[in-house]
């Protein structure tokens, strides 16, 4: 069914290294850098003062450089690299860490002992498939860049609800509980203040969230597109317009077209007490399936 490892020719890696690095990504990163452990990468990221999500990163100990002097490695979005690069550098004031590109590729596999340095994707940890990370200067002989391939790892994420990058979440739009980003890892609210925290912090404790990320599908042979920006992405609920899709792809195996939408939580209840309720999508009939680490759904206090 997967291809053993497949390029993601869309994402690239920085280090943030130094004796502080530690403690200056933890004050303005979502997740809690300093419980970073070898070989595993965590979710992570970068909030605007009113709590949207700039960039969402992943992040993880730098393989090559397990000493008292931490490296920190950041995998991103290569549509925001300038920008990041820019952010990251705002905040370091003091010059106490430096911040560098470098020249990695970005693949995934599921196999775990294709390289010494596979990283094992936390946001996975729920599913019964292992994803890992393996960032190498050189392409390995087995990769098949994501363009020539039936893309397994999206078809995951995508049945998952695990979205990834700017195209599946809008910068300075999105807040990190409507992603998901606190159930899969990515934000910690015992370590402290970070930025955008104060507002995250309240919409967690009194449960003000108004839409979230859900998968969807649907099977539909007429269905056919080449930019999801060029058709009308609503999703309705009889004649009520309840939220969009935001990104699509079709698995050739069962022919089914798997995505994710984003959904008014207020109707999700609909869905969460009875399974078998469709919406209407471009002339389809969608259903949503929670994966089980979304239910129950958070209710307002």
């Amino acid at each position: 069914m997967f291809q053993e490892n497949l390029h993601l020719e869309n994402r690239k890696v920085l280090t943030v290294s130094g004796l502080n690095c530690v403690d200056f990504l933890n004050n303005i990163l979502t997740s809690d850098i300093s419980k970073l452990i070898p070989l595993e990468t965590i979710p992570a990221a970068l909030l605007s003062p009113q709590g949207k999500i700039l960039y969402d990163i992943l992040v993880s100990l730098n393989f090559l450089e397990y000493s008292e002097e931490k490296s920190i490695l950041i995998e991103y979005d290569l549509f925001c690299e300038d920008e990041l690069i820019k952010k990251l550098n705002m905040y370091n004031l003091r010059k106490e860490v430096q911040i560098e590109k470098t020249n990695y590729y970005v693949y995934v596999s599921i196999n775990s002992k294709y390289s010494e340095n596979s990283l094992r994707d936390k946001r996975f940890s729920h599913t019964n498939i292992n994803i890992n990370r393996i960032y190498n200067k050189e392409k390995p002989i087995n990769c098949i860049d994501k363009s020539y391939t039936s893309n397994w790892y999206n078809l995951i994420r995508y049945k998952n609800c695990i979205p990834e990058g700017t195209k599946e979440i809008e910068i300075n739009t999105t807040l990190p509980m409507e992603i998901n980003l606190d159930l899969l890892g990515g934000i910690s609210f015992e370590k402290g203040c970070f930025i955008g925290q104060e507002v995250n912090a309240r919409i967690k404790y009194k449960g003000l969230v108004k839409r979230k990320y859900v998968p969807v599908h649907f099977k539909n042979k007429n269905f056919l597109f080449s930019n999801l920006d060029k058709i009308d992405k609503t999703i309705f609920l009889k004649t009520q317009n309840i939220g969009e899709v935001i990104a699509l792809l079709l698995n050739n195996e069962d022919d089914i077209w798997y995505g994710i939408a984003k959904i008014k939580l207020s109707k999700l209840y609909l869905f969460e007490e009875n399974n078998k309720l469709e919406c209407d999508f471009c002339d389809s009939k969608i259903k949503i399936n929670f994966p089980s680490y979304m239910l129950p759904l958070p209710r307002k206090i």
